[in-house]
């Protein structure tokens, strides 16, 4: 099955720098809501999903609980503004393999979806064995 990501963020700006960034790594998928998110998880099945965690309507974690059932071999990180430890923990907590604070280095975030999805070089940073991390 061929790898696709779905960036889900109801900033276009974010989505559009977000596939410029990963466009090269895998297909890119784009949803503005979480109602979108869902409906493409469950028809699309994407490798890995980059998920606002503040969105209006359906928020970032309700999209990673139930698109975990849709979907449980998928990947997701968050990606937020805030910087709460216990919300990154919840998310952590529900199935998130990464937490990744904005303002985004798009190189940084490159390196990591190319370690998730196995398409980067070998020999990344320290925390590649851990089953998730907090970046930022």
């Amino acid at each position: 099955m061929a790898q696709k990501i779905l960036i889900v963020d109801d900033d276009a700006d974010t989505r559009r720098i977000l596939r410029y960034v990963l466009a090269p790594v895998a297909p890119v998928l784009e949803a503005e809501g979480g109602v979108e998110a869902l409906r493409l998880i469950g028809a699309e099945r994407p490798s890995l999903v980059l998920l606002d965690l503040v969105m209006p309507g359906v928020g970032g974690l309700e999209v990673l609980e139930t698109g975990m059932r849709q979907v449980p071999t998928m990947v997701v990180v968050m990606l937020t503004g805030q910087s709460d430890i216990s919300v990154a923990k919840s998310a952590l907590d529900k199935g998130a393999r990464a937490f990744i604070t904005k303002p985004i280095d798009p190189q940084r975030l490159r390196e990591v979806v190319e370690d998730i999805l196995g398409t980067g070089a070998p020999g990344g940073g320290d925390d590649r064995t851990k089953p998730w991390r907090v970046v930022g």
